[in-house]
C-alpha cells in the first residue's frame, strides 16, 4: 500500500503527549499531576490491559479536550494531527472529528472562533503536507439536549466550505439505557441535504441494546457510515441491511480491544471473517494513535498476523477508506 486512509480518528485522541503537556502549561491549567511521564499516562491508555470498559476512557478525553479548550489549542493540535498522520504512517487522506462544545469550556469560549482555529490548522498543514487529503468531522453527543446538537450541525453547515465535511454522534448513554437516536434525524437530514457525509457510533458496546440502537440507526439515520458497529456481527439479518444500505463500517482493532469492546485477538478474527463472508464494507482505523498508543500500519500488523485479513484484504479496506471518505462529497457538493 502507498498511502493510507484513516476515516476514524478523534482529535482528542491524536496529538502527542509531549504537545499536550506544552500547550497546558502554555495556557496554565492545574494538571493533577507535575512529572510528564505521569501525565502521559494520564492522557493514552498506558496499560497493556487496557481500561476498564468506555466510561474509563471518556475520563480521560476529560483531560486531552480540556487541554485543547482554547483557538491557539485546537489549530495547534489540528496541525500536529495530520503532519504527524503523514510522517509516521503515511496517511493521505485523513479525517479528523472532534466536538467543539467540548472545547468552549462551558460556553466561555466561542464556538466559531474554535472551528475556525481547526480550520487554520487544517490550512497550515495543507501547505506543509500538500500530500494529503484531510478534513474535520464535528460531533454531536448522546449526552446533549436536541438543541445543542442542533447547534453543532447548523456550525458544521457554515464551516462546510472551509474544511468540515462532515458530522458524527457519539458519547456516553445518559443514564445508561438505550439512547433514541430518532430526536436527531431532523439534524441528521440537515446536515445531508447540505452535502456533508453523515457517521454515527453505534455498535461498539452494549450487547442486545448496542445491536437495536445500530437497527435503528441503520433504518432512521441512514449514515453514510457507522463508528465501530462490530455488534453487529452478532446478527446476520442485521449484516443484511447494513450491506443493502451501503454503510461503511469504521472499525477500531486495537481500540476494541483496550476497552475490552472486544475480548481478545480471537474475537477480533471472528468478527472481521464474519464481516469479510457477509459482504459487510469496512475499513481500519484507530479511534486516536497516540491515546490508543498505535498506528494504523501496527492496525494493519495486527489484522494480518491473527489471520483476520489476508494481504488482498487490507488493501480493499485501505482503498474503501479513501472511497468512502467525506472529501469527495464535498468536492462535488461545491
Amino acid at each position: 500500500m502507498e498511502g493510507l486512509a484513516e476515516l476514524h480518528t478523534h482529535l482528542g485522541g491524536s496529538v502527542a503527549s509531549e504537545i499536550l503537556w506544552s500547550l497546558a502549561h502554555e495556557q496554565g491549567i492545574a494538571l493533577p499531576v507535575k512529572d510528564f511521564w505521569e501525565f502521559d499516562r494520564l492522557v493514552t491508555v498506558s496499560d497493556p490491559r487496557g481500561v476498564a470498559n468506555l466510561d474509563a476512557l471518556d475520563a480521560i478525553y476529560h483531560w486531552t479536550e480540556l487541554i485543547q479548550s482554547s483557538p491557539i489549542a485546537v489549530e495547534r493540535s489540528v496541525h500536529a494531527a495530520i503532519g504527524g498522520a503523514y510522517r509516521s504512517q503515511g496517511i493521505t487522506t485523513l479525517e479528523l472529528r472532534f466536538n467543539p462544545m467540548k472545547r468552549n469550556r462551558g460556553g466561555e469560549r466561542d464556538l466559531d472562533h474554535i472551528i475556525l482555529a481547526a480550520v487554520r490548522g487544517l490550512d497550515r498543514a495543507s501547505l506543509e503536507y500538500p500530500q494529503v487529503r484531510a478534513g474535520l468531522i464535528l460531533m454531536m453527543d448522546r449526552t446533549f439536549s436536541a438543541e445543542l446538537n442542533a447547534i453543532v450541525v447548523e456550525k458544521a453547515i457554515r464551516w462546510a466550505a472551509r474544511g468540515v465535511v462532515g458530522i458524527d454522534m457519539a458519547g456516553p448513554r445518559p443514564g445508561g439505557v438505550r439512547y433514541d437516536y430518532r430526536q436527531v434525524a431532523p439534524m441528521v437530514e440537515e446536515a445531508r441535504a447540505a452535502g456533508l457525509g453523515v457517521t454515527i457510533h453505534v455498535g461498539e458496546e452494549g450487547g442486545d441494546t448496542g445491536r437495536e440502537e445500530i437497527a435503528e440507526v441503520v433504518e432512521v439515520l441512514r449514515p453514510d457510515r457507522i463508528g465501530h458497529g462490530i455488534l453487529a456481527a452478532g446478527d446476520p439479518e442485521l449484516m443484511g441491511a447494513i450491506v443493502d444500505a451501503g454503510i461503511v463500517l469504521e472499525i477500531c482493532p486495537t481500540s476494541n480491544l483496550l476497552t475490552k469492546a472486544l475480548p481478545d485477538e480471537e474475537a477480533v478474527r471472528e468478527t472481521f471473517r464474519t464481516f469479510v463472508e457477509a459482504g459487510v464494507p469496512f475499513t481500519i482505523a484507530t479511534d486516536g494513535p497516540e491515546m490508543m498508543r498505535t498506528h494504523l500500519r501496527d492496525e494493519l500488523e495486527l489484522l494480518e498476523r491473527i489471520g483476520a485479513l489476508d494481504l488482498d484484504e487490507l488493501d480493499d479496506a485501505n482503498r474503501r477508506g479513501h472511497e468512502a471518505s467525506f472529501l469527495h462529497a464535498v468536492r462535488q457538493q461545491a
